[in-house]
């Protein structure tokens, strides 16, 4: 019996961890970048919210909202888009607090003074960096990712130095010097290739989280 109370005041005791963050979609925010990385669509459709490690993280949105011009007629407001860098070491959830955009005043005022708050879910706001991320006009169109980069190698207000190399995506790696220059063996294909070059690149708990993934799946 003293030994089940000993437990349980250690247990109290002890610190409490957290190992992922919710962070709740808003269909007013549209993501664009995560962590130095492009948010691909299909990720997000139809998703409430995704799951992230505990740690720092970079968010690059732009907020979308319909608002109600001087004739009471209404468009569509998209503010510039917005970089935040927050930490979620000791946090389970993460929401977007957007200030009041009804107005085309109140978004004019939004486009030179941004204002969101993040929020855990007992609706504290949680230390956030935000700032107006400039973008670069080239010829292909707008490059959220290499902005992104651009602006945590500057140093600035929001940047976070882990996020300002990006990972290459599969056609520079095959342009480039890498695993995937190796002809491999008969017994292997080019995904299988693959799995092991991005397996190489992750940190440790990425590895485990994958590993104990792979050990569910059902045997082809």
């Amino acid at each position: 019996m003293k030994t089940g109370i000993f437990t349980t005041l250690l247990l109290c005791l002890m610190p409490v961890t957290v190992f992922s963050t919710t962070l709740r979609l808003s269909s007013e925010v549209d993501l664009l970048v995560l962590d130095g990385k492009k948010v691909s669509s299909s990720l997000l459709r139809g998703a409430d919210s995704i799951e992230l490690d505990n740690g720092p993280h970079q968010l690059v949105f732009r907020v979308e909202k319909t608002i109600r011009l001087n004739n009471h007629e209404q468009r569509l407001y998209i503010s510039p888009p917005l970089i935040a860098s927050f930490n979620t070491q000791l946090v389970s959830l993460v929401n977007f607090s957007l200030p009041r955009l009804e107005t085309q005043r109140e978004t004019e005022l939004f486009d030179t003074t941004p204002a969101v708050t993040l929020v855990d879910g007992e609706s504290t706001p949680i230390p956030v960096k935000l700032d107006i991320l400039t973008l670069t006009q080239t010829p292909s169109g707008m490059n959220y990712e290499r902005d992104t980069e651009r602006y945590n190698k500057e140093g600035k207000e929001a940047s976070l130095p882990q996020f300002a190399t990006m990972m290459a995506d599969d056609s520079t790696l095959l342009s480039g010097v890498s695993e995937l220059d190796v002809l491999p063996p008969q017994s292997q294909t080019l995904t299988e290739q693959r799995l092991k070059f991005w397996y190489q690149q992750a940190d440790p708990q990425t590895r485990n989280r994958f590993m104990q993934w792979a050990k569910q799946q059902p045997p082809s």
